[in-house]
């Protein structure tokens, strides 16, 4: 493997230092989405995880790598979800984690946050220019920085995803996954291809914010501007020396990219197919199939990572409305 700490074997080690505190979410079949591709097609309920997404793995791993080596402070950057996972993961590791948010971090999530014995600073009006904070502050306070994606620890846990996904089903063939720094789809990608080399990992991204597709397809990261995207935790900016680029042009065979209706019109159609509200970013792997995006072979396995459920009210409540007004127009 190119990077150093990313293997298969490392994602075993995250595996023991995590399973006492994560749930192996359901991988359950879904005959909504299976029906319409004739493959079959299992969805990672990572929606279920403590603290509603995936996060809380590559977070465990990296307090518990902190615990292993003696380091008590750690500091962090997040929009949301990798906040609470690290904030989880402080309680189970007992570290003293102070975690940077943008400004424009929603009430709920910090309301959230408030339940924790964790620091809270907000700086920045952009995810990227918090990370940038974040990492100056670990280095004069001494402490570390762990990033919600480009650290290997981080990468390793949330590549125990696939290890329970093949443990299920061991012939998975594509795995579809949303993208936004990378840390998911790399650490599932190792796993995916170490397994079965011939697996197809598809990465999947907003139109308004492609960053990393982007990235490959021009060979460096670039900045974006970023638009606003119902996906809000796979937006923002990456590092310009992120390990996840090498490992994502390495391991990702497709891209897609989902545009905002699809986003929309996806969260309302889980709902009501499969019976929970998922968050933006998993809506946008789910409408790579549910939109008839990529094509699969008959009976071919495939799993699409639902990696969230922490939604926010005001985007839900943009997705209902957006509904009611189609249905009215197609009446």
């Amino acid at each position: 493997m190119i990077v150093d700490r990313v293997s298969l074997s490392d994602v075993y080690v995250a595996q023991k230092r995590v399973k006492p505190f994560v749930l192996n979410t359901p991988l359950a079949k879904s005959f909504w989405l299976s029906e319409l591709t004739q493959a079959e097609v299992w969805l990672k309920l990572e929606n279920l995880q403590n603290t509603r997404s995936f996060k809380l793995r590559g977070a465990l791993n990296a307090l518990s790598w902190a615990r292993e080596k003696g380091t008590v402070k750690v500091y962090s950057s997040s929009i949301g979800n990798h906040a609470l996972a690290m904030a989880q993961a402080a309680l189970f590791t007992e570290r003293e984690v102070t975690i940077c948010v943008p400004e424009s971090v929603s009430p709920k999530k910090l309301k959230e946050l408030d339940r924790y014995s964790v620091g809270i600073i907000k700086h920045g009006d952009e995810p990227s220019l918090t990370e940038h904070f974040a990492r100056r502050l670990a280095t004069e306070k001494k402490g570390l920085y762990v990033s919600p994606y480009n650290n290997p620890e981080v990468i390793c846990g949330q590549g125990t995803v696939a290890l329970e996904m093949f443990e299920r089903v061991p012939k998975l063939s594509t795995i579809i996954c949303a993208v936004g720094g990378g840390g998911l789809i790399g650490g599932i990608g190792t796993v995916a291809k170490a397994i079965n080399p011939n697996c197809r990992v598809v990465g999947v991204v907003p139109s308004a914010c492609p960053n990393m597709q982007r990235a490959v397809q021009q060979g460096r990261i670039t900045p974006m501007l970023q638009e606003y995207t119902l996906a809000e935790s796979i937006s923002g900016n990456i590092e310009e020396d992120s390990i996840t680029f090498p490992l994502v042009q390495e391991l990702v065979d497709e891209w897609v990219a989902i545009d905002e209706a699809d986003i929309a019109s996806t969260m309302f159609e889980f709902l009501d197919q499969e019976g929970m509200l998922i968050e933006g970013a998993a809506a946008c792997a789910v409408a790579a199939i549910a939109k008839k995006v990529i094509n699969f072979k008959p009976r071919e396995k495939v799993a699409v990572i639902v990696c969230g459920g922490n939604v926010n009210r005001n985007d839900w409540r943009e997705v209902v409305v957006d509904h009611l007004v189609g249905a009215s127009r197609s009446a």
